[in-house]
């Protein structure tokens, strides 16, 4: 009975000594945001483990690493980081990580691709009264900011990630290859559904409102959409002014749409008080419709294991909704 509790003593305190290092295990990919996370997790499979510094809902603009996090860059093999624009906590790309990691700013990982459609400058309702040329650097300088949100240079991003893989584990070179076509035939499949409704009547240069930053900007520009945003720039709900709130809501009344987009992972303060304001005193009802801008996911998304490619799906239903698309119409 001694030898039975002894033994039994043994593989207990083995299992938990096992718990223990798989918990301490370092990851082979560290990623910055969701989406890199995302691609890279799909390439390599069972292969290698890859890590999220930012933390579930979190937003990506105000995150700052931890001494762990740079503990897990520095033992990484490869780390993918989103721009210095956005990861401004990162001062010296050359001078992060272990002598062996690969640093990769993502921002580099793609060239734009030409729309095949004709693109119109689209000025903002709400800007104006700016000069064209200063609304055209800012709408370029948001589009490259939020590169991610446009599914072709994401393809592109895949293949970038799967060169970087296989320089470190080219024993793997067909496994990871396969693994990448896979996920960017799914995405570009997503992608040509998107491109075949909205670049043809009568959804070509559709417009939507939407009560956040100009976060989707390359993704309007990529199918043929306007997106009036509330915020040019990443701005608190906390900053707003009544006044922005009266010229939104007269603009949104002003269109007649019944649909107006809201971020995900951010309170709808500035969207609940349009879609309030609008009721008392119109008499006018808003729906309210997540955008989601992909840079990070909720505790629910991530244990439902959603990806880069459904969070588009979704992003589409939700704008079909919007422009009343049906199975009969559509």
């Amino acid at each position: 009975m001694k030898k039975f509790a002894l033994l039994l003593l043994v593989l207990i305190t083995g299992i938990t000594l096992m718990s223990c290092q798989n918990d301490d295990e370092q990851p082979d990919i560290v990623t910055t945001m969701f989406t890199h996370y995302d691609l890279a997790k799909h390439i390599a499979g069972n292969k290698m483990t890859v890590e999220m510094l930012i933390p579930l809902g979190a937003d990506i603009h105000s995150f700052e690493a931890s001494s762990k996090d740079m503990v897990d860059i520095e033992n990484a093999k490869l780390f993918l980081f989103t721009s210095l624009d956005i990861d401004t906590w990162i001062k010296d790309p050359t001078a992060i990580g272990g002598k062996e990691t690969i640093v990769l700013d993502m921002s580099k990982s793609y060239t734009p691709e030409e729309d095949e459609h004709d693109n119109v400058n689209y000025i903002s309702k709400l800007s104006s009264t700016l000069l064209e040329d200063e609304h055209d650097d800012e709408h370029d300088d948001e589009n490259e900011l939020h590169y991610w949100v446009d599914p072709t240079n994401v393809l592109q991003m895949i293949d970038y990630i799967y060169e970087h893989m296989i320089e470190i584990d080219p024993e793997n070179e067909a496994y990871y290859l396969s693994n990448a076509n896979q996920y960017k035939s799914e995405i570009e499949r997503v992608h040509h559904e998107i491109d075949e409704l909205l670049g043809h009547e009568p959804y070509i240069d559709s417009e939507i409102y939407f009560a956040g930053h100009n976060a989707m900007g390359a993704f309007a520009e990529r199918y043929n959409m306007h997106i009036e945003s509330l915020f040019s720039e990443f701005k608190p709900d906390d900053d707003l002014t009544s006044s922005e709130i009266i010229s939104f809501s007269n603009l949104v009344k002003n269109s007649n749409v019944e649909y107006l987009f809201i971020e995900a992972l951010i309170e709808p303060r500035a969207a609940n008080a349009i879609k309030e304001n609008l009721m008392i005193n119109d008499n006018y009802e808003l729906t309210l419709l997540e955008l989601h801008t992909y840079h990070n996911v909720n505790q629910e998304d991530w244990e439902a294991e959603v990806t880069y490619k459904d969070l588009l799906i979704r992003n589409f239903e939700n704008i079909k909704m919007a422009l009343g698309v049906t199975e009969t119409n559509d």
